[in-house]
């Protein structure tokens, strides 16, 4: 039975794909390699509606919700207060940003101590608190729901089918970035991690505008 995380069905894999792999494992295989393209933009991919998301805010125009593939924003509370909807807008869909369209967001942490107290240090206080729908209709939700529509992105579904050929074939994922034939010396390009990347270098440029930085890292 397929996943809602499925970004592709066996039926939408080239042949020389479908036809090397083993029945029993491919969809498995399809479930893990939807996982990795998941991890490697730095949030999920599949339709989810309703999402409560408590956000910390420098107190400036914008907000950065920790998905990216926004497709609308349906409420905003602060401090338990619901902000009427024109006071802000989306402003990024594909990188979850949340503009303040009259006052700047409040900000949520620490201040400094003293009568004149500025604020310290960014926390998220569960103060800030945004209710949103993202990402996309995946063929594994369709498969679970026939009323359901396919709207993931041409891109995203071509870099999953390039995941799931290197995990078949055993190719993509071990990449030289250097390699010298007399002193047979070799490179291999890793992630942040140091570890060999489970989605290849070109399903990454595919998916490159789609991609969040780690928390912490922007």
């Amino acid at each position: 039975m397929p996943a809602v995380e499925d970004l592709l069905t066996a039926a939408q894999l080239p042949a020389t794909v479908r036809d090397a792999a083993d029945p029993e494992r491919l969809p498995l295989m399809i479930s893990a390699a939807s996982l990795a393209l998941a991890a490697h933009v730095g949030y999920p991919l599949h339709r989810r509606l309703g999402v409560v998301e408590s956000v910390a805010s420098t107190g400036g125009r914008y907000l950065w919700l920790r998905s990216g593939g926004v497709r609308q924003v349906t409420r905003v509370e602060v401090c338990g207060v619901e902000l009427p909807a024109a006071a802000y807008a989306l402003d990024s869909a594909v990188m979850g940003r949340v503009l303040a369209r009259g006052e700047a967001w409040p900000f949520t942490g620490r201040y400094s101590p003293g009568v004149s107290s500025t604020p310290l240090h960014v926390e998220d206080t569960g103060e800030l608190l945004v209710t949103y729908d993202a990402g996309w209709v995946t063929p594994g939700q369709a498969a679970l729901d026939a009323a359901l529509q396919v709207d993931l992105p041409a891109d995203l579904q071509l870099a999953v089918q390039m995941v799931v050929g290197a995990l078949v074939h055993g190719d993509g994922a071990e990449e030289a970035v250097s390699e010298s034939i007399g002193g047979t010396s070799l490179t291999r390009a890793t992630d942040e991690d140091g570890q060999l990347p489970a989605v290849p270098a070109r399903a990454r440029r595919l998916v490159a505008r789609y991609r969040r930085p780690r928390q912490g890292a922007a």
